[in-house]
């Protein structure tokens, strides 16, 4: 490797002539790192790049952040705020995001209220879909806002759909602004993902709990 004087010697001259490292060796672990960065900043750019945000700006103001390789922003269907929709392989997801009427409540109304209304809700729900089953139910808290879940499983064997509604408010006591965020997961067949399968699924759980109330992160 030629350099001009004033610059000195190149690193492979100085390890060979400090430490004993054949210059060949030195210069193959440099161009081995250079690859690995290459390598590096193509897989984690995709996932910078790909960032889409997705923010609702009237009452109730509220963001989401997803991956545009796997979801898209739609239009909202009547009676919905925001739509996400996806489909890869055997998967399709469609996220969604209403306003909750709640009545005025004195107190703690996540603890005291949501709990109330997530039991009519999944009586709602139990009317509505077929062979709904109910999986879990608990307090939950999505960023920095308070809420109550409900998860299930609805629809055939043959074509499963995996749902989780999430009663949200703004604050503990602060009904007004309360958002029903709803996730919906259908696979066709088995219920055993592949990796790749499992990687779809998991963009669509980090779009779902990327919710926050205002216009951008908290």
């Amino acid at each position: 490797m030629l350099v001009r004087p004033e610059f000195g010697p190149t690193l492979p001259v100085l390890l060979r002539r400090r430490a004993g490292v054949p210059e060949r060796v030195t210069v193959a672990f440099l161009v081995l790192a250079l690859v690995l960065v290459a390598v590096a900043a193509l897989i984690v750019r995709p996932r910078v790049d790909g960032v889409g945000a997705l923010v609702h700006r009237s009452e109730p103001v509220f963001n989401l952040e997803y991956d545009t390789g796997a979801l898209r922003s739609t239009e909202p269907r009547p009676g919905e705020l925001a739509r996400l929709e996806g489909r890869r392989g055997r998967q399709s997801v469609t996220i969604t995001a209403r306003a909750l009427e709640l009545p005025d409540y004195e107190g703690d109304a996540a603890h005291g209220l949501l709990p109330v209304t997530a039991s009519g809700h999944i009586r709602e729900l139990a009317r509505e879909l077929d062979r709904f089953r109910l999986t879990d139910q608990h307090r939950t808290r999505i960023n920095d806002a308070p809420g109550y879940e409900v998860r299930f499983v609805s629809g055939p064997a043959a074509r499963p759909t995996l749902g989780t509604d999430t009663l949200l408010l703004p604050d503990e006591e602060e009904t007004r602004g309360a958002v029903l965020l709803s996730v919906r997961r259908t696979v066709r067949g088995r219920l055993r993902l592949s990796e790749r399968e499992k990687e779809f699924a998991d963009r669509a759980s980090e779009a779902f709990r990327s919710f926050s109330y205002g216009t951008g992160r908290p």
